[in-house]
């Protein structure tokens, strides 16, 4: 039997050990050391292709399996969507733009969509050699020799996609793999979306000459502030055309398509002058400029012109808010991150940069990517809502000289409470002979301070997920003293004591006030941030001014209704929008409905819900005489700023939710708008109209009278059905009425809002609030009256039992205040 020959693991070492046993000569051992090394190279080289095979068939087994649970999709399937994308296009792809269009609910067109951008386009040899050599020495060395793809570059990204478990980080993209990615996919930092881009590449490499990639590359580049192509780049930055350009107002122009926030040259030219400067290292590295004409470029100093972003177009509202809600779903496919949380007025304001850019990309995207965008919006509601508007404003016809538009506006959003879509959307008074007044859509456009519209939010409702019920009892506390005072001062105060429903009935400030100091600012708004309402600022807004709608920045009528629609939806909050599909160029559906989340526990919201009906019935709305205009039962919320500046009216059925403000543009301190007034009487119309018809019907709550921990009351002022009307008065030294208060006070106590808080003059911000012991009280056992709390005619609809309802301690509060005292206020207690 043949003896097994024994394996030689190193036959390097084997000669050697030969060698010492059997020495043979010099030149003969070299000769089987050559021999040996190479048949130890070969082994290696065996071995590692075999460790090469066995990694890329499991990193092709692991791709697929990671691709076909993101995406449905394996790598042979990406491959062959890949060659279909290139085999089809042409040089025409990455030159003509398709037209977008926009429909309503049943299908008529809304918008067409389209930007012109071929009229600054360039051929390759009319692309100046400086521009072209700027983008391969920064973005892709290899750019002539390469086949598309960045093969180290691949590595790294996989190597980082397994290091950071699934969170890709983006990086070493060829000129090819950015322009694939920019005419074919979205921004979206996803391993699938990086495999696509790379087989896209491919391809378009073996179709396109390089001249041609870098034809498209040029004129397709992103450079900031809604601008694409660097011929249109240079005209709008400049004012001359690139081919006139220096090196250095080359290299600085290059620099921006990298990052186009990050290297916006109006918002952060130092970024963008740091960029030209690596950028004319780099091409002297590769040969493409001498050192005499870099050093001459990198001291040369930059000066670029402003560029207006606005659109020309003038659209109806309906549609400036359907291109919002594109534009922004558009954005999230593309990857943004959208952020509803700021620590400080610096962490909004970077966000909002960066917002911005993202969003003037994602426009452009629309306007020229030939979508299919079907919504919600209902055609027929928005015409009946427009001259619900109209009418109802119609007696102020006061224009603004410069424009010609009415002084005086409003707005207001619909919400389905079905669907959760808005189906209607009111941006203002609509002047037909004015094209300009669809330029700006107040209800998504505009952010208004809400006055006590806020408090249901941010006070109420978090007050009973924490345990209050209807019936806890609650403490009208002076708010102007509170202000001056610290949390642990604030709870001993003393005052008039009502249950929660009354005080959310009446909009008595200083309840709202010492709830809020009880549950704290930070978990009251917490519920507030869950619902994505965008500009809470914490260093700013996490104060007890926020109770009373004391907001820096405010809100718009869009997140109004969407928060009350989750109040009606039992806690359940879907971010609203209009946008029910969207077809790509393809024909191929990309959008898919939000996830709801649980901001409220059903039985707050359902709580909240009943105690509110008693605003309609009993409190601040009661005038509205709902129950007598409709079956359908309602729900709602009055709110005003400081100085009479905004009035809200936020509120829903069954059936529908609506908010609306009332305000002049210039937002000046008036004495006639209220929650009450205006806001009040568009609600009441506008939701008669989209409930004609509809059968009668009551809201579907899980409780009506629910226990909790805190303690309880009777509503012992149930029996006030004469409820005080919210801020229908100015301060008492800026009018003339004689329907003051009838208890023992002096004559400083002005009858503020509500007709139960004196001194409503500078609201939150804490000027002219009378402190005197002989201020209306609210306990006097005497007729209070209530002040003035009819209309400006003096119609008192003080109670006239005299049972207190009138005078409780408290000042108006109002307002917005950031730092307790130096912006606008806002609630002017209703």
């Amino acid at each position: 039997m043949a003896t097994k020959k024994k394996k030689i693991k190193s036959h390097v070492k084997y000669v050697k050990q030969q060698q010492k046993k059997n020495p043979v000569s010099e030149e003969k051992y070299q000769k089987r050391l050559r021999v040996a090394r190479k048949k130890d190279n070969m082994r290696r080289l065996k071995n590692f292709f075999i460790i090469l095979a066995v990694l890329v068939l499991a990193l092709f087994i692991g791709g697929n399996v990671m691709l076909k649970k993101a995406t449905g999709q394996t790598l042979f399937g990406c491959m062959k969507e890949a060659k279909e994308l290139v085999d089809e296009s042409t040089p025409e792809t990455f030159r003509l733009a398709q037209t977008s269009y926009i429909y309503s609910d049943d299908g008529t067109q809304l918008a067409a969509l389209s930007e012109d951008v071929d009229a600054t386009y360039l051929e390759y040899d009319q692309i100046p050699a400086d521009v072209v050599n700027a983008f391969v020495a920064v973005e892709d060395r290899t750019f002539w020799k390469n086949s598309g793809v960045d093969f180290k570059g691949i590595v790294r990204v996989c190597l980082n996609y397994v290091k950071s478990r699934g969170q890709v980080a983006e990086g070493a993209s060829t000129i090819t793999q950015q322009l694939a990615r920019g005419t074919f996919l979205s921004n979206e930092k996803t391993l699938s979306r990086k495999i696509k881009e790379i087989f896209i590449a491919w391809e378009l490499n073996k179709k396109y000459s390089k001249e041609q990639i870098m034809e498209f590359y040029c004129n397709s580049c992103c450079f900031a502030n809604g601008i694409y192509g660097v011929e249109d780049a240079s005209q709008k930055y400049f004012g001359r055309s690139v081919n006139d350009l220096s090196l250095s107002e080359t290299a600085y122009l290059c620099a921006i398509p990298n990052r186009p926030e990050y290297y916006n040259p109006l918002r952060n030219s130092e970024n963008a002058i740091a960029r030209r400067n690596k950028i004319l290292e780099d091409m002297y590295e590769c040969g493409y400029i001498t050192k005499e004409d870099g050093e001459s470029a990198l001291g040369e100093n930059i000066s670029v012109a402003s560029v207006s972003d606005e659109d020309d177009n003038f659209y109806n509202y309906e549609v400036t808010y359907a291109i919002n809600c594109a534009v922004r779903y558009l954005m999230k496919l593309d990857g943004f991150e959208f952020q509803y949380h700021f620590d400080d007025d610096e962490d909004y304001k970077t966000y909002t940069n960066y917002y911005d850019e993202a969003y003037k990309q994602a426009k452009h995207k629309l306007y020229t990517g030939g979508y299919k965008v079907t919504t919600t919006m209902n055609l027929d509601a928005q015409k009946g809502l427009q001259k619900v508007l109209n009418e109802q404003l119609e007696s102020d016809d006061e224009v603004d000289e410069s424009t010609g538009i009415y002084a005086l506006q409003g707005a207001m959003t619909v919400i389905d409470n079905e669907t959760g879509k808005v189906v209607a959307i009111i941006g203002g008074r609509s002047q037909d002979a004015i094209q300009q007044t669809y330029s700006l859509n107040r209800g998504f456009q505009s952010y208004m301070q809400p006055g006590s519209s806020f408090k249901p939010l941010a006070v109420y409702t978090p007050a009973l997920e924490e345990g209050y019920t209807a019936n806890s009892t609650l403490t009208e506390i002076d708010v102007s003293s509170a202000k001056k005072s610290t949390s642990a001062e604030i709870k001993k105060m003393g005052g008039t004591k009502y249950s929660l429903r009354r005080a959310v009935e009446q909009s008595y400030n200083g309840c709202a006030y010492s709830l809020f100091n009880e549950i704290t600012p930070k978990v009251g708004l917490s519920y507030v941030e869950d619902m994505n309402f965008s500009r809470i600022v914490v260093s700013d807004d996490y104060n007890l001014s926020a109770a009373l709608g004391g907001l820096t920045n405010g809100v718009n009528t869009v997140e109004m209704a969407n928060a009350y629609y989750t109040l009606e939806n039992h806690g359940e909050y879907t971010q609203t929008d209009c946008i029910s599909s969207i077809l790509n160029s393809n024909g191929d559906e990309i959008y898919e409905d939000p996830t709801s989340k649980s901001v409220y526990s059903q039985s707050a919201a359902d709580q909240m819900t009943d105690i509110l009906t008693g605003v309609l019935k009993r409190g601040t709305a009661e005038d509205l005489n709902w129950d007598s205009a409709s079956d359908v039962e309602a729900a709602g919320k009055t709110g005003t700023t400081n100085k009479n500046k905004v009035g809200w009216f936020c509120g829903y059925t069954p059936y529908y939710t609506i908010s609306v403000y009332v305000a002049y543009d210039d937002q000046r301190a008036t004495k006639r708008i209220w929650g009450h007034s205006y806001p009040e009487k568009v609600w009441k119309e506008a939701m008669l109209f989209m409930t004609e018809g509809l059968d009668a019907k009551d809201f579907d709550l899980d409780t009506r009278h629910s226990s909790g921990s805190k303690d309880q009351v009777y509503d012992f002022d149930d029996s006030d059905s004469s409820a005080p009307a919210e801020n229908d008065t100015t301060n008492q030294a800026d009018q003339t009425q004689d329907n003051t208060n009838q208890g023992d006070q002096n004559n400083n106590n002005n009858t503020g809002i509500d007709g139960n808080i004196p001194s409503e003059t500078d609201g939150i911000n804490g000027g002219n609030i009378p402190d005197s012991s002989d201020s209306n009280t609210g306990d006097n056992t005497g007729g209070n009256t209530g002040g003035n709390t009819g209309d400006t005619s003096g119609d008192n609809k003080g109670d006239s039992s005299g049972d207190n309802t009138g005078g409780s301690t408290g000042d108006t509060t109002g307002g917005s205040t950031t730092n307790d005292g130096n912006t606008t206020g806002t609630d002017a207690n209703q």
